[in-house]
Formats: structure tokens, sequence, C-alpha cells
């Protein structure tokens, strides 16, 4: 039922007119009043408390608008997005809003304005809401002059530089070039076996008694021939290294001779002919064979500048020159040179001799890895020709097996695993060979397959009773 079916019984209320929004902000000056619409000031409340004022009320306050009328902040806002729309909506078409002054929901607050594109306008404006908008140009950054970045010193640099270049020369080449100064004048000789390789790495290392005219700091004698004074294996398995001392006057079976001493090998076959018949005892394929000449020994140990020895009694023996009183002392080359030949004032022989060879050895490696000697290269250089000119090796062995025996035999030392096989008889006779040192045949097979395998303990070897 409309407003115009009503009876007329029915007067309906009376209720203020529709405010219209204000086209420009109110004054913020502090003189005015703010009347706010709808508010709960004392004038609305008695304009919309009585009927018959409301026009009079309204005239009063509020513009034709619905508003009240005060002046804007600025002309600038004329500009907002709020009248830029207006402007856009200029040609639509305003829906009157019925009055609502006699009906029953005059308490309600008036509908907003309702304004209706034509068809055209519509579509326009649905397509330009829906187009990306072009992003701003950025305007071009002035260029501006350019900071000079301070460069560091050159000859800071150039120090710099120099240093690197002797740091990479030390480091790289001057070890090629010891390597290749050390092969250049490494003696060979063929000595090893047709024996197919096994695990782990083996040495052996021989020491000749051949004589010399005295120069190379040998021993000079009329004696022809040569004999190995001492044998040594020195393996490495299994994170595992060991040296066992073989006594020069071991009973063994050598290859096509028969039973005779050990050093008897060497004099009959030269070097090959050792290592098979320490092969032939061992059961230890022998990688890398080292021989070793009395003037080598001491020549690296004067050109280390002498090591320390220890003897626990006093000796004076003419056959080997040694003179020494009970202690530890700084030994020169030839100190030490007969320091390990002297037997015939050891109690223990040929066990004691080669305990107090491994000694020098130990004492000669030590002494070479010490800073005083790596960082010295006037000290390396003279290492490797003395000890090239006065070692032989085999031919498929060079510098670098010799480095790595070095470092082999220091471990092993270090960790107390060097002696003697298992020994049964120290002056074992047979009736041809004078006396002879007889391995224990029961012991020997285990500390063999021990010492191949890589698990031999100290406890295994020779104990001297």
């Amino acid at each position: 039922m409309s407003q115009q079916d009503l009876p007329e019984s029915f007067t309906p209320p009376k209720r203020p007119r529709p405010q219209r929004r204000q086209e420009n902000p109110p004054s913020y000056s502090p003189k005015e009043r703010r009347i706010r619409p709808g508010g709960s000031n004392k004038t609305n409340q008695q304009t919309s408390s009585s009927p018959g004022n409301i026009q009079e009320a309204g005239h009063h306050s509020h513009t034709p608008g619905g508003h009240a009328a005060r002046p804007a902040i600025s002309r600038k806002l004329e500009s907002t997005p709020t009248r830029r729309e207006e402007t856009h909506l200029a040609n639509a078409q305003e829906i009157p809003v019925q009055s609502r002054t006699g009906s029953r929901f005059s308490r309600r607050p008036a509908p907003s304005r309702t304004r209706v594109l034509p068809q055209e306008r519509a579509e326009k404006s649905r397509v330009d809401q829906e187009s990306p908008k072009t992003p701003s140009r950025l305007e071009p950054i002035p260029s501006t002059k350019e900071r000079r970045i301070s460069r560091p010193n050159f000859k800071f640099r150039r120090i710099f530089a120099a240093v690197l270049t002797l740091t990479l020369i030390f480091v790289i080449a001057w070890p090629l070039y010891l390597c290749h100064l050390a092969n250049s004048q490494l003696n060979r000789v063929e000595a090893l076996s047709t024996l197919p390789a096994g695990e782990g790495e083996t040495w052996l290392i021989a020491g000749s008694d051949k004589r010399s005219d005295g120069s190379d700091g040998g021993v000079s004698g009329a004696d022809i021939g040569a004999r190995s004074d001492s044998i040594m294996l020195v393996r490495k398995v299994n994170s595992m290294s060991a040296i066992v001392s073989l006594p020069r006057d071991t009973a063994v079976v050598i290859p096509g001779y028969g039973q005779n001493k050990l050093n008897a090998a060497y004099s009959f076959g030269g070097p090959r002919l050792l290592v098979k018949t320490v092969e032939g005892i061992s059961g230890v394929k022998v990688d890398h064979y080292v021989e070793v000449t009395m003037g080598s020994v001491t020549q690296l140990v004067d050109v280390v500048g002498g090591i320390e020895l220890c003897l626990d009694y006093d000796v004076d023996d003419p056959d080997s020159a040694l003179k020494w009183q009970s202690g530890c002392h700084q030994a020169d080359g030839a100190t030490a040179l007969a320091f390990s030949r002297m037997r015939q004032q050891d109690p223990k022989g040929d066990i004691g001799r080669a305990e107090r060879q491994r000694q020098v050895v130990s004492k000669l490696a030590d002494t070479l890895i010490t800073p005083s000697t790596f960082l010295n290269p006037f000290k390396q250089r003279d290492l490797a020709i003395a000890g090239a000119q006065n070692l032989t090796c085999d031919t498929d062995s060079g510098a670098w097996a010799l480095g790595k025996l070095l470092l082999t035999y220091r471990s092993a030392a270090k960790n107390r695993l060097t002696g003697a096989p298992p020994i049964a008889n120290m002056a074992y006779y047979d009736g041809a060979h004078g006396a002879m040192v007889l391995l224990d045949k029961q012991k020997t097979p285990s500390f063999w397959s021990a010492f191949q395998k890589g698990t031999l303990q100290p406890s295994q070897y020779h104990q001297f009773q």
C-alpha cells in the first residue's frame, strides 16, 4: 500500500527534510558552532521534536542542500576525487527521491542519491576502471661527478706480489727441484724379484761395508768385495709401521748356495740375491731396495750438524775406532759411523749393534724433519746431494720412495715397533760356517704373519736375556 492509498484517519508523522551532503567542507573556525545533522544539539532536538517547526529550523540552520553553510578550507579541495567523479557523472540522470514526510518510515535515514548513467557512458566507465594504469615516468637523475676511489699503495702491492711468488716457489717449485736433483744423482741397480706385489709397502735397507779411499767419509782399506753389514725390513700396512732387523750372521738357506750366513747372499749374488733370500725368510714381497754406504752416514750426520746418541757403558774399541763414555753425547759423522759399526765390545753382539744402528737412523730422521732443516734451502740441497751420491736404489724407486721411507721409519721408532725376530740360539754351529744366529722355528711363522698383516706387537720381538 503506497502513501497515497493511506486513509485520511492515518496521519503520517512528519519528519525532517532529507539532508543533502555538503559540497564544501565545514570551517574549523572556533567562532562558529558546528551543528551536526542528526546530532544531539538542543536546536536539532527542538526542531525534530515539533513537527510545525521543521521547515523553520531547516531554513535557519541548513542550506537548501540540508547542511549548514560553512566556508571551504581551501580551494585546492575542489579538485578532489569526489569533484572529478561528479564531473564524470555530469550526464547521468538523477532518480528523484520520494519524500517520506507523511510516511511511517519518516524516522529512518533518507536513502542516498542515485544516478543512472547512459549505456554508452557506463561501458566506457567500466573499461576505464579495468584498464591498467600507465605507470608514471621517472625523471632522469642528474649526472653527478664521480667520486675518486682511493687505490692501495703500489709499493704494498708489489711487496705482496713478491712474497706470494716466493711462497709459491718455495712450496711447489723448490721440492720439485730437490726431487729432480736427487733422482739425477741416485745410483741404480737391478734388485727386485718377480714376486707379485701384495698389500702394503716394504723397503729393504742394506748397509754395505765396502771400503773406499776414505775421501767420502767411509772406512779405507784394501778389502776386496763387499758384504751387507746390516739388514733391515721396513714395512707399512694398514696404517701400521714396523722395523725388523735381521742379524747379518742369521743362518738361512741361500737359493743356489745352500745354508750359510745371511750377509753371504750379498757377496754371492749382489742385491738381487739378497732380496730373494730375505723374501724366502719372511714371505713378504720387497717393493723397494735401498743400499747405504758407510760414507753416506758420515756425510748426512755432518750436514745436519751432528746428532745426539746414547750408550750406557764405556767403550774403547780399536776395530771401529769408537771411544765412548757412558751417557748421551753429541756425535759428529765419524763418531756416528763408529757408533753403528762397533760390536766386539758389545755384550749383545749383532743384536746390540743392530739396536745402535736403528738409533742412528732414528735420530737422523728426527733431525731431518726439524724446522731448522725444513726452512733452510741450502741445507736441504746439501742433504739431497749427500744422500743421492751415497745411496743406491732399485730402478723403480726414487726420491719420493725415500721420503716415504723416512716417515715410515720415524713412525715405527716412535711406536717402539723395532727389533729382531724371535731367536732360538745366538751361537749356532753347523760345522762349516762358524757361529751363526738361529731363528726360532716355532715362533717365527706367527711373527712373520703378523708383520705381513700389520698386526705386529712389541712383545713379539726377540727379548734379549
